[in-house]
């Protein structure tokens, strides 16, 4: 059951990937542009540094995916009002329901799934799911961290 569950969650991450590329591609940005957005909307102002951290990437590649965002109107960047010399990049509220609306009818066919299951059952599985992110964020840190 272990690995017919962990083949499950490969399934779903390779579907979420499709729907996130789609997605990207009807905004007229990346797919990588979209996970920012998301960690934005979601965290609320971040620095460079903290979007690179979060996201595994440069900082310099983040400084040009705010421009993407920016140019988009997805994102806009400001001086950080506690440290002028760090700029903080902010989603954008109508670039946020601009690009998650796109969602709303998964949305709501989850919520239609969810209802035919009890709360503890739900619980349940947020805890596996949480679990197993937990282990794949351990595994990409030893394979990050491994000599080549």
């Amino acid at each position: 059951m272990p690995q017919e569950l962990t083949r499950e969650l490969f399934d779903l991450s390779i579907a979420i990937d499709l729907i996130g590329q789609a997605t990207a591609s009807r905004l007229g940005i990346n797919q990588t542009d979209l996970i920012c957005l998301d960690l934005l909307a979601r965290q609320g102002p971040l620095s460079a540094g903290q979007v690179a951290s979060a996201l595994g990437l440069t900082t310099a590649a983040i400084s040009a995916m705010a421009s993407r965002l920016e140019a988009g109107g997805y994102a806009r960047r400001e001086m950080d009002p506690d440290d002028r010399r760090r700029v903080l990049i902010h989603a954008s509220p109508s670039g946020v329901e601009q690009a998650f609306s796109l969602f709303d009818d998964l949305y709501a066919a989850a919520a239609e799934m969810h209802s035919r299951h009890d709360e503890r059952d739900l619980r349940m599985l947020v805890d596996l799911l949480r679990g197993y992110r937990r282990l794949v964020d351990q595994h990409t840190t030893r394979l990050r961290e491994a000599p080549q």
